[in-house]
């Protein structure tokens, strides 16, 4: 998402219709300003770097990529640039793609900023722009539509959103680089600083073209591919360097704006966010994470958690010097000191002074600050937590203990303490101090437990088949796999009912199958305090989620006591229409109903896959079918009396389900939302969310206010017509889709020539393969699928069958009128089409056209391709015609505007990447360096490559 959501116009009384105002002169003019001194900085710095003759180059670049965006892309100038580039050196190409690849980067932060200033001015009362997302206007907004404060309150303080951090596709931009790019946002903040002094201004801008002279010096190719728990150290980066203070921030302010209506706070225990995490968890088609992987990044989590822990202690040994407390924490500091003097009589050999391990709070404290003496204590068993967890990570055998300091094993032993605290403090008349740093580490503890991030665990339903099939041929019961669908049920059902174990503690399982098992050995040993959820991919049948079951009765050392709640993914078009078959035959099965009902209070969890899905269908049919599955699926969970929750695997890009997150929320099906939102936060989104401290907490309110507004709103049934047409569309978009990508034989090979998609593996952004196994398009990941046709400005996996379909649907009767009539007033289709219509500004058939000009060899392949931008700009016509707009994004001026403003920086990058691709594939052979091409050339090549791919992300938003 470019930019921030605009300020609906005022008058207009469809909300749906809202249009942006973004010509008042304190909206555009600090933005521009930005973008122009960071890039005029960058500018200046680099002709500084570079040789004349390169330096006029880059300029006489720019000033063609200029004269063909203002002159409505005319043949002339577009080939005129397109020479220019053709007859650059490869270190030349070189620095056109990292100047516009910095450049795009930077007005990405001057945006994010930007947004930041305008909440902040909005907030003062400078300004009357609006996201429509702030809390309070949300919840006079319910009021308006008949909802008491104390329901609002209600619904804040029972409801969660839990944001699943994933790690494919990592972040394009280095670590390295987001670091320098976060000093010069917040050197941007300060140049708006009215009160700075001169010597201080002069100072901001020093240190800002320092800053962009170290970004442009950096290398910005990452030179390894990252390993599983490297990326799960960036996420736990995220959360560190702003999520950690942006939650408790934000439920104070919750708690004050409740307050100030007359209502009680958020209770201590509300747990409005949760967080989770894939990265090490995750193993679905990556061989790399192992269970021993999966042992380590929980340590590394524990670790991380246990250091942010110990400086917030640190703080509050400062803080709260009372000497004075309740009676009972001095009864609870006393039955820790008799704790601790018998321990240590009993083990005295086991006892090291703690002292010297601190760093900041180290003097002695006297029993008279029964705070401080608690807090010592804690101290002491989070210092023993830390040094246990970092002898696992240096692998290490664990420290002996010392009896009488524990390490923390739940989050509740640290709570407790800390509750005693806060009551003691409440009691003594010293609320405000208890409202403070100490309230704030509570709800630390309640939200991100001792690892931060909840690991989910995601594996392919094929690998438990196969598993299971090595366990039954040994036992002699034949082959699982062979087994029909409800013989598999029978077998699954009577195991869990057993009594006695079916896999022997000496099965032969060696392989793939022996990884399985140890998979749930692993999660076993680890514990539920730990892990998440059990994610089944691929997941067709009731089968596949009895025998992730059966797995964990059978490879637990408590007989599945502590299982993990077991979630099927439901990820293709055939899934999706399945899906009430297989939950109906789940919660028709006793031993699963039971179960649900003792190990998880009757609730249900169904994650649904949007990218999957996509490319399965293409992208009208898979989200209509998306909603249609939901809708189904909760009057089937309703019906046995389950309370179902939804895990919406959405990916960065609108061809993965993407988009703003108060969209998506607020088209999702009635009743299907229900006080419960997880979400997968993909990698290539993270920095747009969560990248600066205020983009956080917007984030948090965004989510919040989104989910208030969905479960509160009265539900609004759609029209029986809207449904027909849609059902017929989407069977017309599917069967063209599927035409063109599934039986058109001339597809695959176009896409492997026209788009980079042989070449997404160079760019090291993730640790998993780009395919789940060897074969054409289907067995191709969602993620560099969309990822190859983004970067060539076709966008093919968001539109293509959709022209179709709204030429059928223009074609009924009334059907331009209905069509229009949906856009306009539900929610479902105008978030779909607004979606589609973002990306289609994006697409450029000029560019596309280069593509296949100087990639594309055989002349039937080309004729393909003329066909599929033929096809675009047909869908972008009829798209237009829906909307009721002349140009696209006619009604998000913003979006519109921010768009247009890097169409100059693209084109170049999109030029050079093609002549890169050319000389690229004339110099291997199947991603191989010929013999005799020198290993400098290869590398500088390569290098170039991979500096287009992230430069065409930066400006385009998006990774895959």
């Amino acid at each position: 998402m470019v930019g921030a959501m605009p300020l609906a116009m005022k008058g207009v009384a469809n909300p749906l219709t809202k249009t942006s105002r973004i010509d008042s002169v304190d909206f555009v003019s600090p933005l521009q300003q930005d973008v122009n001194q960071l890039c005029d900085t960058l500018l200046a710095l680099i002709e500084l770097q570079l040789p004349p003759h390169d330096m006029a180059i880059l300029e006489k670049v720019r000033s063609l990529a200029k004269i063909y965006d203002s002159s409505f892309k005319d043949d002339a100038s577009f080939h005129d640039l397109a020479n220019l580039i053709e007859n650059l050196d490869v270190s030349q190409l070189t620095v056109v793609g990292s100047l516009f690849s910095n450049m795009c980067n930077l007005a990405n932060l001057a945006e994010h900023v930007h947004r930041i200033r305008r909440r902040r001015a909005f907030e003062r009362g400078e300004s009357s722009l609006l996201t429509h997302f702030f809390l309070h206007e949300i919840v006079e907004e319910m009021e308006d539509k008949g909802k008491s404060l104390q329901e609002i309150r209600d619904q804040l303080t029972t409801q969660t959103v839990e944001m699943v951090l994933t790690a494919h596709p990592t972040q394009a931009v280095r670590r390295s680089l987001l670091a320098k790019l976060h000093e010069i946002a917040r050197c941007i903040e300060s140049n708006h600083d009215q009160y700075l002094t001169p010597l201080e201004r002069k100072d901001n801008e020093e240190k800002l073209r320092s800053c962009l002279l170290g970004l442009w010096r950096t290398d910005e190719v990452r030179r390894s591919k990252p390993k599983p728990e490297d990326e799960a150290r960036n996420i736990i980066h995220v959360i560190e360097d702003t999520v950690w203070d942006a939650t408790p921030t934000y439920m104070s302010q919750m708690d004050r704006y409740l307050v100030s209506r007359g209502l009680e706070p958020l209770p201590l225990d509300a747990k409005p966010f949760l967080f989770g995490s894939w990265a090490g968890g995750d193993r679905d088609g990556n061989p790399f994470v192992t269970p021993a992987v999966t042992r380590e990044v929980v340590a590394i989590n524990r670790y991380r958690a246990a250091c942010m822990y110990l400086t917030e202690i640190e703080n509050l040994l400062f803080d709260l010097s009372l000497h004075y407390g309740s009676d009972e924490l001095l009864e609870y500091n006393k039955k820790i000191d008799e704790f601790v003097e018998k321990a240590r009589k009993e083990n005295p050999g086991n006892y090291v002074p703690n002292k010297i391990r601190f760093k900041e709070f180290w003097n002695h404290v006297p029993p008279t600050e029964p705070f401080r003496v608690c807090f010592y204590h804690i101290r002491d068993r989070m210092t023993a937590t830390r040094e246990y967890c970092e002898a696992l990570l240096a692998n290490h055998n664990p420290p002996i203990a010392d009896p009488a300091v524990p390490i923390y094993a739940t989050k509740d032993e640290l709570l407790e303490p800390l509750l005693v605290m806060y009551r003691s403090l409440v009691e003594t008349g010293d609320q405000i101090l208890a409202e403070g740093k100490l309230k704030d580490l509570i709800r630390r503890v309640n939200i991100f437990g001792l690892t931060l991030v909840k690991l989910d665990i995601r594996q392919e339903a094929d690998e438990h088949t196969n598993a299971m099939s090595v366990i039954t041929d040994y036992l002699g019961l034949g082959r699982y796999e062979d087994l029909k669908e409800d013989q598999r049920l029978e077998f699954l059902t009577s195991v869990l009912e057993a009594k006695r174990p079916l896999i022997p503690r000496d099965h032969p399982a060696t392989g793939k199958a022996k990884n399985v098992l140890d998979t749930f050995e692993t999660i076993s040993e680890i514990g539920s305090e730990a892990l998440g959820a059990y994610i089944i991919s691929m997941c067709m049948r009731p089968s596949d989620v009895l025998a992730v079951e059966v797995f964990q009765r059978e490879c637990s050392a408590d007989c599945g006591a502590n299982s993990l709640r077991v979630v099927p993914l439901l990820e293709t078009i055939y899934a999706l229409q399945n899906s009430t078959m297989v939950l109906n035959t789940l919660f028709e099965n006793k031993w699963y109903r039971e179960h649900l009902r003792t190990r998880f209070d009757s609730v249900q969890e169904v994650m649904i896959g949007y990218s999957d899905s996509g490319k399965d269908g293409g992208r009208l049919t898979s989200a209509w079918e998306l909603y249609k599955a939901q809708e189904r699926m909760v009057e089937c969970a309703e019906k046995h009396g389950i309370t179902l929750r939804f895990f919406h695997g959405r990916g960065g890009t609108v061809g993965r389900g993407g988009g703003p997150q108060h969209m998506a929320i607020l088209s999702q099906p009635p009743r299907t939302v229900n006080k419960y939102l997880r979400v997968t936060i993909q990698g290539e989104v993270m920095e747009q969310d969560f990248g600066l401290p205020a983009l956080a907490w917007k984030t948090l309110e965004v989510y919040t206010t989104a989910v208030l507004k969905a479960d509160l709103n009265d539900p609004v049934p759609v029209k029986k017509e809207y449904r027909d047409v849609l059902d017929m569309m989407s069977e017309i978009s599917c069967a063209k889709y599927r035409e063109i990508v599934h039986g058109d034989d001339r597809f695959v090979q176009y896409f492997r020539s026209a788009t980079p998609e042989q070449e997404l593996g160079l760019l090291n952004i993730g640790s998993r393969p780009q395919k789940r196994k060897e074969g054409g398009v289907e067995t191709l990941r969602a993620i560099p699928w969309v990822f190859a046709w983004t970067q060539t400005r076709l966008h093919l996996p968001v539109w293509l069958g959709l022209g179709s379909a709204l030429q059928a649907g223009m074609k009924t009767e009334n059907g331009a009128e209905l069509l229009r009539e949906m856009y306009e007033k539900w929610p479902f289709f105008r978030s779909f089409f607004d979606l589609i219509e973002m990306v289609l500004a994006k697409a450029d058939p000029h560019i596309s056209s280069r593509y296949d000009d100087v990639l594309v060899v055989d002349e039937e392949q080309k004729q393909f391709g003329v066909m599929l931008r033929g096809l675009l700009v047909e869908t972008i016509d009829l798209v237009l015609k829906v909307a009721g707009e002349q140009q696209l994004l006619d009604k998000d001026r913003v979006q519109q505007r921010a768009i247009n403003t890097r169409r100059e920086w693209l084109t170049p990058m999109n030029l050079a990447q093609v002549e890169l691709l050319k000389r690229w594939r004339s110099v291997t052979v199947k991603g191989v360096v010929k013999e005799g091409v020198g290993a400098e050339e290869g590398a500088a090549l390569v290098d170039a490559l991979i500096i287009s791919m992230k430069g065409l992300s930066s400006a385009l938003q998006n990774t895959g």
